[in-house]
């Protein structure tokens, strides 16, 4: 009975990531030399991306502007030279939200394996 449970909420969590775009989500894939984020979400959402072991090390914070917004069911490509400290095969680390000034709540961390 309890392996039947896991099982269940497993397949709930797993059937409920990222990377589906069904049901008003945000959508993202590593295709080739670029990250790919689709806003399949009814708001603006604002994102920075870094390799991973960057991020660790900077002091970052969120800001959100022109140039990091992504409209309502639009899909961008990031492409590697824009992503802060990523050399080909690194992880990399996507951050994304929804407001466009402080308050900075729910922002979402997603890690990427490029290779």
């Amino acid at each position: 009975m309890i392996r039947i449970l896991i099982l269940g909420i497993s397949f709930l969590f797993f059937s409920c990531n990222a990377f589906q775009n069904e049901n008003n989500k945000v959508a993202f894939s590593w295709e080739r030399d670029a990250l790919v984020i689709e806003n399949g979400s009814s708001v603006t959402i604002y994102y920075s991306v870094f390799e991973q072991d960057m991020s660790a090390r900077i002091n970052w914070s969120p800001a959100s502007s022109e140039g990091n917004r992504i409209l309502p069911n639009e899909v961008i490509a990031v492409q590697e030279e824009k992503i802060f400290g990523y050399e080909s095969g690194d992880t990399i680390v996507l951050f994304y939200w929804t407001n466009d000034e402080p308050p900075f709540d729910n922002i979402e961390t997603n890690v990427i394996e490029t290779e």
